[in-house]
C-alpha cells in the first residue's frame, strides 16, 4: 500500500533536519509557513525558518535526531492536519516525545507543503499559563 504524500513529506523533512540539508527542508514549506521554534517564539517565512533551523542545528551540536513514532492524518480537500508522536534527541539533549501538530496544504500542482510546523503541539497553549 502506498504511503500518503504528506507522510512521505514528513519523512523527507525529518531526514533533511538530521542531515542539515536546509535547501531540501525549505522545499517542504509554503512561502509564508510558520515554524514554532519554541513556545512563545515563531519563525514566519522560508528565510526565517532557514535561520531558525541553522541555529537549532548549532544548539543541538549538529546532532539533532528526529523521528515519528506515530502519525494520524485528518484530510479535508486541500488541507491535512497531522497529529504525530515525534521523538527528538541530540547528544546534549535526552530523547523526548512530543505530541506534534502540523498542517499541510496541497498546492495547485498537487504537491503537499507544510504551512504550520508545531512540534510542541498543545504544549504551546500552556506556555503563558
Amino acid at each position: 500500500m502506498a504511503q500518503h504524500p504528506v507522510i512521505l513529506q514528513i519523512a523527507r523533512a525529518d531526514e533533511a533536519i538530521v542531515t542539515e540539508d536546509f535547501d531540501t527542508l525549505l522545499d517542504i514549506y509554503t512561502e509564508n509557513a510558520v515554524l514554532v521554534v519554541e513556545p512563545g517564539r515563531n519563525a514566519v517565512g522560508k528565510a526565517a525558518i532557514r535561520a531558525a533551523f541553522e541555529k537549532i542545528a548549532v544548539y543541538f551540536k549538529n546532532g539533532l535526531q528526529v523521528r515519528q513514532k506515530g502519525i494520524q492524518l485528518l484530510e479535508s480537500g486541500d488541507t491535512c492536519l497531522v497529529l504525530a508522536l515525534t521523538e527528538v534527541a541530540a547528544p546534549n539533549y535526552p530523547a523526548v516525545e512530543r505530541k506534534a501538530c502540523y498542517v499541510f496544504n496541497r498546492s495547485a500542482d498537487g504537491k503537499w507543503l507544510c504551512c504550520i510546523d508545531n512540534s510542541y503541539g498543545h504544549d504551546i497553549v500552556f506556555h503563558d499559563i
